[in-house]
């Protein structure tokens, strides 16, 4: 009995990292969004100067992959910075930090299940960006707050 409770509880835990998954896939599959993949090799040569997303430098070595959504469109924008927050939490994400910094609204959010997940949403109305990173990410929520001034 006890190892048909461990299978299913590992069944759930699974689906639940896939449909996260799912989530990005929806969003990089729309028309207006540019998408970007990078792997842990690729990231120093990364032009962060051009990717609007504050405190993102400072995390590099902490990162293992990273893909990087970005609105081109006012409907994606507008889809990419208000829904993607609220669908993230949805599915076992958590709100580490939410600020409004030079007018634009930046959402920090981090896996509850799965604290290698973080995804980090700017929004400043027409377009947004999404980056969603897998890494080292167990003491976020320690030193984060030093990120995003």
């Amino acid at each position: 009995m006890m190892k048909v409770i461990l299978m299913i509880a590992v069944l759930f835990a699974s689906m639940t990292m896939q449909a996260q998954d799912e989530l990005f896939r929806k969003y990089t599959d729309m028309d207006d969004i540019t998408t970007k993949t990078v792997g842990k090799a690729s990231l120093q040569n990364l032009p962060f100067d051009q990717i609007n997303v504050p405190g993102l430098k400072n995390m590099i070595d902490r990162i293992e992959a990273m893909t990087i959504l970005i609105s081109t469109g006012d409907r994606a924008g507008k889809n990419l910075g208000t829904k993607l927050p609220s669908q993230l939490k949805g599915k076992g994400f958590k709100v580490m930090q939410e600020t409004k910094l030079n007018g634009q609204n930046v959402t920090v959010l981090q896996s509850k299940k799965d604290p290698s997940k973080v995804a980090i949403i700017v929004y400043q109305k027409p377009h947004a960006t999404a980056v969603y990173m897998e890494g080292n990410f167990e003491d976020l929520e320690s030193d984060f707050s030093g990120m995003i001034q």
